[in-house]
């Protein structure tokens, strides 16, 4: 990675719109999302660093609000750094914190990045339900082949889910610009703790099962699997909150 590419994306990195990863009140958000890979042997230090350069960014008026996650297994130490934008707008303006304090900490951050990439993804209200609370996360990534079928299939299991009054229903999330080799939507489901994960949840299928038969949830299952890619249509991440390198709004 070019040390210009690693600079344009940590100035839109750490910091800038409104901490998520949860249903929030403007149901047309999207979120900015950006994964750092850390190298083998510096998590400390990257740690220390992302700290020291977020004091900078708290003396600014427009330090921004985000959530930071890490991963739970998996290959390496990757970090999630995600905020909240309302509309493509907000990037018109500038952000002066971040103008401010990059200069002077990207040779503390910089040695100890591995990989740096960016995305976007908007909020799937109608599929959603509501979290708050959690400190884990899965994450359920789709590729799709036939959007349409898709969309219909997920429309009508959410829906019976709601009239179910499912209590652990996800959020769901279409991503922006993503190319053929990328996941085309991705659903969170939250857990308080770890310790949540070990509980026994009624999943899915068997609610939509129990709210409208075992035919219409075959049906639908069937549509839904018909509909997504043949090679490497699902897979999932699991996350944890790291709560010290995130700047989350006060209540």
């Amino acid at each position: 990675m070019t040390k210009l590419t690693l600079t344009l994306s940590a100035c839109v990195l750490l910091g800038g719109g409104t901490a998520a990863l949860a249903q929030e009140e403007n149901d047309s958000y999207m979120l900015q999302i950006t994964e750092v890979g850390v190298k083998i042997g510096h998590d400390s230090a990257f740690r220390e660093a992302v700290k020291d350069y977020h004091a900078c960014l708290e003396e600014h008026e427009d330090a921004g609000t985000w959530s930071t996650w890490s991963n739970v297994g998996g290959e390496g130490r990757q970090y999630h750094f995600v905020s909240r934008m309302d509309n493509w707008a907000e990037m018109d303006s500038p952000w002066e914190a971040g103008k401010a304090c990059w200069p002077e900490h990207e040779e503390h951050l910089t040695p100890h990045v591995e990989s740096v990439s960016t995305h976007y993804a908007r909020h799937m209200a109608d599929w959603s339900g509501e979290a708050e609370g959690y400190t884990v996360v899965r994450l359920h990534h789709f590729r799709v082949d036939d959007n349409s079928d898709f969309r219909d299939a997920v429309s009508a299991i959410t829906g019976i889910m709601k009239e179910a009054e499912y209590e652990h229903l996800g959020t769901w999330y279409q991503n922006i610009g993503n190319d053929s080799t990328e996941p085309d939507y991705f659903v969170v489901a939250h857990y308080d703790n770890f310790a949540a994960l070990d509980e026994d949840r009624a999943g899915p299928y068997d609610t939509v099962v129990k709210a409208a038969g075992e035919e219409r949830a075959d049906e639908l299952w069937e549509q839904f699997g018909d509909a997504l890619r043949d090679d490497w249509e699902y897979f999932t991440d699991m996350l944890r909150r790291e709560d010290e390198l995130s700047r989350l709004e006060e209540d």
